[in-house]
C-alpha cells in the first residue's frame, strides 16, 4: 500500500484538493509536452495552466534513498525553485510536489509548477538566430552570473533547461529541471565551466565568455579559449555516448553495426 507525502505552496493552498487529484488523472489528462525518461503534461486546474512532471520510477537503490536518506527529485525541484525565487532567480512558480512511497521506498513522484509562456528554449538559439542575439546572450550571461553570485551552481545548465521570454527590448529567463543543484561559492573559473554544456557555437561562446570575463574581472581572450575547449570536450563526450547507445540499441535489435 502506498503512502502519500506532499507540499503545496501557500499561495496555492486553495487548490489543494484539485492538486492531489492530479496523479490519478495524469495518464489520461492534459497535453503532453515531453515524453521519455520522465513525462511532462500541461494541465488546467481551475483556470490555471500547470506544468506537471511525472518522474520515472527510481531504480531499486534510489527508491530507498529517496524515501529515507535524501529528498526525492520532485521534492528537490520544489525546494530549489522556492529558493531560487527567494534569491530573485527566474524559474516557473513552484506549486506542489507529491511523492508516493511503498514498502521498498519511493514509487511515484510529481512536481507541479506554473506553465509560463516563452519564446525560445536556449537550444533554439543556435539554429534560429533571433534578432538581438548578442544582447540576448549577454543578458543570459548576466542571469547566470547572478545565479553564481548567489552561490548557486546549476549542474544541469544545458540547452533545454532555460526558457527565454522576450519582454520588449529585454529578456526574462526561467530555469527548469531543477533537481540537480549545488549551493556553494562559485569561482570565475568554475562559473565559466557552467556554460560548457550549452552546445553553443564559436560565436555564441565568444559573446558569453567575453561578458562573463567583464563581470568577473577576468581576461576575455583566455576565457573564450577555455570555454571553447571545454565546450568541444563536452560535445565530443555527448557524441560518443550517443554512438555507444546506438550500437547497443542495434545489437538488442539483432542488427550488427558495420565496421569500416
Amino acid at each position: 500500500m502506498e503512502r502519500r507525502d506532499y507540499c503545496v505552496r501557500e499561495e496555492y493552498k486553495h487548490l489543494e484538493s484539485a492538486l492531489l487529484a492530479i496523479p490519478d488523472a495524469f495518464a489520461g489528462s492534459g497535453r503532453i509536452i515531453k515524453r521519455g525518461r520522465n513525462e511532462i503534461r500541461v494541465m488546467e486546474v481551475e483556470g490555471i495552466s500547470l506544468n506537471v512532471k511525472s518522474f520515472k520510477r527510481p531504480n531499486f537503490v534510489n527508491r530507498f534513498v529517496y524515501a529515507y536518506l535524501r529528498p526525492s527529485k520532485a521534492r528537490r525541484s520544489f525546494l530549489y525553485a522556492s529558493k531560487l525565487l527567494g534569491l530573485g532567480i527566474g524559474t516557473p512558480d513552484p506549486v506542489a510536489c507529491i511523492v508516493y512511497r511503498g514498502r521498498g521506498g519511493v514509487t511515484r513522484s510529481f512536481y507541479i509548477s506554473r506553465q509560463v509562456p516563452f519564446d525560445y528554449e536556449f537550444r533554439d538559439l543556435r539554429s534560429k538566430r533571433p534578432a538581438g542575439m548578442d544582447e540576448l546572450l549577454r543578458a543570459f550571461t548576466r542571469f547566470t552570473w547572478e545565479m553564481h553570485r548567489n552561490g548557486i551552481y546549476f549542474l544541469d545548465h544545458s540547452p533545454g533547461n532555460t526558457l527565454i521570454a522576450r519582454e520588449g527590448d529585454d529578456f526574462r529567463f526561467y530555469l527548469v529541471d531543477l533537481n540537480r543543484m549545488r549551493f556553494c561559492r562559485v569561482s570565475p573559473r568554475a562559473g565559466l565551466r557552467n556554460f560548457c554544456r550549452l552546445n553553443a557555437d564559436e560565436e555564441m561562446i565568444r559573446v558569453m565568455a567575453g561578458e562573463y570575463a567583464r563581470l568577473t574581472g577576468s581576461d576575455a581572450d583566455a576565457m573564450t579559449k577555455r570555454l571553447s575547449r571545454w565546450t568541444k570536450q563536452h560535445d565530443d563526450r555527448v557524441q560518443r555516448r550517443r554512438a555507444r547507445r546506438g550500437i547497443k540499441k542495434r545489437a538488442r535489435g539483432g542488427v550488427t553495426p558495420s565496421v569500416s
